[in-house]
């Protein structure tokens, strides 16, 4: 490519971003359909083709890759511009933006430095607005924080000054469902066979369960994997998330989606996840499901396990199960109710029945590292005992029987062979 190729290049996409705002309108700038590129598509072909024409006559040489050229205009015009391809790669999970020169991805678990750079602040800024733009959010000064959902399911986070130095940050999270049974976690290495089949043994028996571990670690997908467990018709699940990301619709006769909405501009009209806990209670649901348990709701779920919806489950972040049990507990007390708090370790020691812990290793693997029984209350403390725990990089069975033996049993478990797994 010749050092005049970058100002022709700018020239097409000007020219043709001049044309479309002649043809379409603002909300199908915002988010274009398939009639809308093909529009782009067609005018951009046209002014790479007058422009090979131009420089033909000239005696100059053509714009290279024009294929690839469509694709790059498309992406800055329509897309996400330099990050589209990232966007578009199936195998990147997540993207991190430090300013303009600092574009990293990550697949498998592993960060890497890609070559993705933005020629300005101004243009990571712009792309960022205009992604948001048809979600009737914005980012500026008086809002210079966002969160929001893309059409594709990705979540999108991004952060400018005056509270973040050094440039717009972005972090768009791609939901990548990679495993939707416990079989597909059995067949990553995520679980042994035995610890699958007694985890949808527990999910059948109708268990209480916390789903723990840090970010990126799998919470959501074995979630996913463990909601589609529940069969049967007398079944309704209710499933409550920030980010819908949970895909049980497909797979169970009789499950509801219900998803919070965040304030308006004028910070009003926002449904916080407690509010939706509290109607699923309404909706004759056998079971609810919270994507994520971070704040006062966990005082709402706690009451849902407390008051016959068996088999309730949510994640949360916590580094080990006892930890989660105790960031359960900090969570409930935030509620306004304000119960004391040996009533609310109470109700944890009542409710909750299991908790299972995922990690992900250095390597990027994820894997579940614990599942733990909670057994009752030891003085003022929840108290449990590990089931299947990590021994040479394998979940094993510790040896500890169950204290639901009987509910287990009931669902057609014969429990872990004599010896561990």
């Amino acid at each position: 490519m010749t050092g005049e190729a970058p100002g022709r290049e700018r020239a097409i996409l000007d020219s043709v971003r001049e044309e479309l705002g002649s043809l379409l309108d603002a909300d199908q700038l915002l988010a274009p359909g398939p009639d809308a590129y093909r529009q782009a598509e067609r005018l951009v072909a046209e002014r790479i083709a007058s422009e090979n024409r131009r420089a033909a006559s000239l005696g100059r040489p053509p714009l290279s890759d024009p294929e690839r050229l469509t694709r790059r205009i498309l992406d800055e015009l329509l897309g996400l511009g330099p990050l589209q391809p990232l966007l578009d790669d199936p195998s990147v999970e997540e993207i991190i933006v430090n300013g303009p020169e600092r574009v990293f991805s990550i697949s498998g678990g592993r960060k890497a430095l890609s070559e993705v750079v933005f020629e300005s602040d101004e243009q990571l800024l712009a792309l960022l607005r205009r992604a948001i733009g048809p979600l009737g959010r914005r980012l500026d000064e008086t809002s210079p924080m966002v969160d929001a959902r893309l059409p594709d399911g990705s979540r999108l986070n991004a952060v400018i000054a005056p509270l973040a130095s050094g440039g717009t940050h972005a972090t768009i999270r791609k939901f990548v469902l990679r495993a939707r049974t416990l079989p597909d976690l059995v067949q990553l290495e995520v679980l042994t066979g035995e610890a699958a089949s007694f985890l949808e043994a527990s999910v059948r028996s109708g268990l209480n369960m916390l789903i723990a571990g840090g970010t990126g670690s799998g919470k959501t997908t074995c979630l996913n994997a463990l909601g589609a467990c529940v069969s049967g018709l007398s079944e309704r699940l209710v499933t409550i998330e920030e980010t819908q990301e949970l895909q049980l619709q497909p797979v169970l006769p009789d499950c509801v989606a219900l998803q919070s909405r965040p304030a308006n501009l004028e910070g009003a009209g926002g449904i916080p996840i407690r509010a939706l806990v509290k109607n699923a209670l309404r909706m004759r649901p056998t079971r609810i499901v919270v994507g994520e348990v971070r704040g006062a709701e966990a005082l709402d779920m706690l009451t849902a396990m407390n008051s016959g919806h068996q088999g309730s489950m949510c994640t949360i972040h916590a580094n080990g199960p006892r930890e989660a049990l105790t960031k359960l507990r900090t969570y409930a007390l935030m509620a306004e109710e304000a119960l004391p708090a040996q009533a609310v370790t109470e109700m944890i020691a009542e409710a909750v029945e299991l908790v299972v812990h995922l990690r992900m290793e250095p390597s990027g693997r994820r894997l579940v590292s614990s599942i733990y029984e909670v057994t009752g209350l030891e003085g003022d403390q929840v108290s449990g005992t590990e089931l299947f725990a990590l021994a040479d990089g394998r979940l094993r069975w510790s040896g500890i029987r169950p204290r639901r033996s009987q509910r287990l049993a009931a669902s057609g478990y014969a429990g872990p062979p004599e010896g561990g797994s």
